[in-house]
């Protein structure tokens, strides 16, 4: 790991439960694009609070323990290295009982911001609550707007922007905006984009 990266780990692994929350909602809500609501709420749940909820359950458990020091360092915080893991479990899972492939395009995002942070933690210090916060501006905005038709869904989406904008402004000014603008910018191009692609194909 580079020199220096013991100082920025608090910083790096601090946002990773509001992060873990922002990906619960945006699970919760995209089964919906592909299946009537019947269908769809028990898929969001399901993938809301094993993604989204359980590894940061599991990690404040661990902590508790003093377990996690079991395992090496990592530039990936440990809830998002648990949220990737159940996530192509659950993607084994949508695909033997054809379930939603909205949900696959969301759990896909996810695996790819955590990919392109796993890649730059090696080189720099980037939050995950900073790539959470870039690829939902994409996430969001397109669920606002697809869920919720004509000037309502645009309102709502442009609403949404404009929130999670102002958040990663505020962050950036708080201290270390270079680091803080790059990794939304990452996670929007990288989360956001996959979640865009494939979901141009499962709806």
């Amino acid at each position: 790991m580079r020199r220096g990266a013991g100082r920025d780990r608090h910083r790096l692994h601090a946002g990773a439960t509001p992060a873990a929350l922002i990906w619960s909602a945006a699970l919760l809500a995209v089964p919906f694009l592909s299946f009537a609501p019947a269908q769809a709420l028990p898929w969001g749940l399901g993938a809301a609070l094993l993604l989204g909820v359980f590894p940061p359950v599991l990690v404040a458990y661990l902590k508790k323990r003093n377990d996690l020091r079991r395992f090496g360092p990592s530039s990936l915080p440990p809830v998002v290295l648990g949220a990737a893991a159940l996530g192509f479990m659950l993607q084994r899972l949508i695909l033997w009982l054809d379930g939603p492939l909205a949900l696959s395009a969301a759990v896909f995002a996810l695996l790819a911001a955590a990919m392109v942070l796993l890649v730059a933690n090696a080189f720099t210090a980037w939050s995950w609550l900073d790539v959470t916060l870039g690829a939902g501006i994409v996430m969001f905005g397109s669920l606002a707007a697809l869920l919720f038709t004509g000037p309502v869904g645009t309102a709502l989406a442009a609403a949404v922007v404009l929130i999670l904008l102002v958040v990663i402004l505020r962050r950036a000014r708080a201290g270390s905006p270079l680091q803080h603008l790059a990794g939304a910018a990452a996670g929007t191009a990288a989360g956001g984009g996959i979640f865009l692609w494939l979901l141009a194909y499962a709806r």
